[in-house]
């Protein structure tokens, strides 16, 4: 389980958001691995929650490996959205394997964020 946030943040548009508070980290399934970055490096199914507000209307969106995940976005003042990810293959020192980053993407306007707040959770 893994719990990252940030409060009265400046996000450009089209930028990840960084999240500068780790809250929560349990064991090592999925981790803060920069502040915009979270590694999911076991596999199984994860649920992604979301929240956050705007100073001004925008739209947040998953990105999950570099792609933005069309079914987990928000778009107003006050954002939310929750998700489910599959990570197929655990994340081993095997140069075959490599963990699954998911990023928050802000794809509407710049703004401030003046809370943002992301719940990962191994639910199976």
């Amino acid at each position: 389980m893994l719990e990252v946030y940030s409060t009265d943040i400046e996000v450009a548009v089209n930028s990840a958001i960084p999240f500068n508070n780790v809250h929560v980290q349990k064991g090592c399934s999925a981790v803060a691995s920069a502040p915009a970055t979270i590694q999911l490096n076991k596999c199984g199914v994860y649920e992604i929650s979301v929240d956050a507000s705007a100073s001004a209307e925008t739209t947040i969106e998953l990105s999950r490996d570099g792609i933005l995940q069309p079914e987990a976005q928000s778009t107003g003042t006050s954002l939310s959205f929750t998700s489910l990810v599959q990570v197929p293959t655990s994340n081993t020192a095997c140069c075959c394997s490599s963990p699954t980053q998911l990023q928050v993407f802000n794809t509407g306007a710049a703004v401030t964020l003046t809370n943002v707040n992301v719940v990962v959770t191994k639910i199976c």
